[in-house]
């Protein structure tokens, strides 16, 4: 009883103590985080094939979890006012407008709530993540991504080969379908709602690919080049010219990062080198010739609305902006409603998914919020995006690539994605949480131990 006692008044016993309860509940906090993972993974599996009649339900499934994660991030000293005091001075402009938008009736309270979970609840999850994530946690990540990729890989080609009318093509919801491409193909979505979840997907496995040929045993090799050649093998499926455009863009994030180390320089090179052999390799498929001729033929009827690359870049970058600014003159001073612009909003209205606004995140904004905050919401945005370039590029010097490699996937997301799109929204999340998390490794272990 007497050895009990003093065992309790031992400082070194309650220290100790204390050391093991923290890590319990930084466990705990991580399990949350993971579960938001899966859920990104599989949410779109739950609602088309196994429970499609709750479908509704389902898209805002990772909501309660990102409470719990603040929850737990709470009780671990990672949610702060330190940490957190960008979003909340978000949340003390954005919250009195939606209310105020309510009273005057110009939104609906459904609608509010729906607008102020897409613009305000996940997006403080990356800071989350960046305080509670360490390099383990962001290698098993990536080598989740990785082992997942070729049973994705194969659902991707048996969803390209089977009939819009299959359940292997069923969309979000009962009676609902996939985005067609050409020649009678639809655009696959594995196990996400609709394919811009496996394009974003794909993204993720290609700059895991190349940031492990840069890492030494980071994963076997033979996990590397099979998520390599199986993510090549399925460019042509998705039918995406944004996808490509990314691609590219992240090969030539590689080289910029190639010319500050001839070590890293000559592994990108020799990556390369494979990448282009198992495209060749690739091309004698019989899956892939025919993609890329449904590719193709995409491409040029699109070409005949949008126009060539040039156009493109007007239409879906620059017009964005011009059109906020444009928008911004004729918009109410408090806007048409925080929300009204989604999907939700539409179904609500009108019965079917359309655009009761812009299609272009900057003038959609703009309409929603008025004027005065939704440009000063898109710009907080930019200054969000600007940011995350600083510490990439800061952790880049560092000698650690991870950050630097995500950013064409994150940048873009922020600036100019639909936040009111869910799977737009929790992949910006996550890849932000990801990108800031790979920031932080950085800064704390040396270059070459950082994911030994």
């Amino acid at each position: 009883m007497i050895q009990t006692i003093q065992t309790v008044r031992n400082p070194a016993v309650r220290d100790a103590r204390k050391v093991r309860d923290a890590d319990y509940q930084i466990l705990w906090l991580k399990r949350w985080i993971w579960l938001y993972f899966w859920l990104l993974i599989f949410e779109g599996a739950l609602r088309k094939w196994i429970i499609p009649s709750l479908s509704g339900p389902l898209l805002i499934i990772r909501d309660p979890v990102a409470v719990m994660i603040y929850f737990q991030a709470y009780k671990c000293g990672r949610f702060t006012l330190k940490t957190m005091w960008p979003f909340a001075f978000m949340t003390l402009a954005i919250l009195p407008l939606t209310v105020a938008q309510v009273i005057m009736g110009v939104n609906t309270p459904a609608i509010a709530l729906y607008g102020l979970r897409s613009y305000l609840l996940h997006l403080p999850l990356t800071v989350v993540m960046a305080e509670t994530l360490n390099g383990e946690d962001i290698r098993r990540i990536g080598r989740w991504i990785l082992m997942l990729s070729v049973p994705m890989t194969a659902l991707l080609v048996a969803q390209f080969y089977a009939p819009s009318v299959s359940w292997l093509n069923a969309g979000a919801g009962e009676g609902s379908g996939q985005i067609g491409s050409a020649l009678g193909h639809v655009r696959p979505a594995g196990t996400f709602s609709y394919g811009i979840g496996a394009q974003a997907y794909v993204g993720l496995v290609i700059v895991f690919v190349l940031y492990a040929s840069t890492r030494r045993g980071m994963y076997p090799k033979w996990l590397t080049w099979i998520s390599a050649f199986a993510s090549i093998a399925v460019i042509p499926a998705l039918g995406s010219r944004s996808f490509l455009f990314t691609t590219v863009i992240v090969a030539g994030f590689c080289l910029i990062a190639g010319t500050s180390s001839t070590d890293r320089l000559f592994g990108f090179v020799k990556v390369f080198v494979l990448f282009v052999l198992f495209a060749a390799l690739a091309s004698q498929l019989s899956f892939f010739e025919e993609a890329s001729v449904v590719m193709s033929t995409r491409w040029q009827q699109a070409s005949r609305t949008e126009g060539d690359i040039e156009n493109i870049l007007s239409t879906r970058v620059f017009n964005n902006f011009r059109d906020a600014f444009e928008s911004a003159g004729a918009a109410p001073l408090l806007g048409n409603g925080v929300g009204m612009g989604s999907n939700f909003a539409a179904v609500i209205k009108t019965g079917s998914k359309s655009f009761l606004m812009a299609e272009g995140e900057w003038e959609r904004v703009v309409l929603e919020f008025g004027p005065l905050f939704g440009l000063a919401f898109m710009i907080l945005r930019v200054g969000i995006a600007y940011y995350i370039f600083l510490q990439a590029t800061r952790a880049l010097k560092r000698k650690d690539m991870l950050a630097w490699l995500l950013l064409p996937t994150v940048l873009p997301a922020i600036i100019v994605n639909a936040m009111e799109q869910p799977t737009y929204l929790w992949f910006m999340v996550f890849g932000a949480g990801l990108c800031l998390a790979a920031v932080q490794v950085s800064k704390t272990s040396r270059a070459h131990a950082v994911y030994a």
